[in-house]
């Protein structure tokens, strides 16, 4: 019974991650639709996961840092891309890269 005891520690923990970086999708997903609202820009595709790492937040305090990317258009001629940063499950950053404004 307790051989199989660490491998259920393990797969717990796997579980928790995940569901972790569900929700810090799910965010960002939220995060990039609303940016893109406000920039009168429409949002297409979906979340293209980038990067992961360790790192500190705004207050100095450990962290998982994820990166996202996404694309978006003005006036459907052209596709342009945004990004957004996650500190954990908290929105750090969003940017969108210059796109006609007329």
């Amino acid at each position: 019974m307790f051989d199989a005891f660490p491998w259920l520690i393990l797969i717990v923990v796997l579980a928790l991650l995940w569901w972790q970086a569900m929700g810090a999708k799910a965010r960002a997903r939220a995060a990039a639709l609303k940016a893109c609202e406000e920039a009168e820009v429409t949002f297409i595709d979906e979340l293209a996961f980038k990067s992961i790492a360790l790192g500190r937040d705004a207050h100095g305090q450990p962290c998982v840092k994820r990166r996202y990317g996404f694309e978006f258009y003005r006036r459907g001629d052209r596709r342009y891309g945004g990004e957004i940063e996650m500190h954990a499950q908290r929105l750090a950053a969003v940017h969108l890269d210059p796109y006609p404004v007329a």
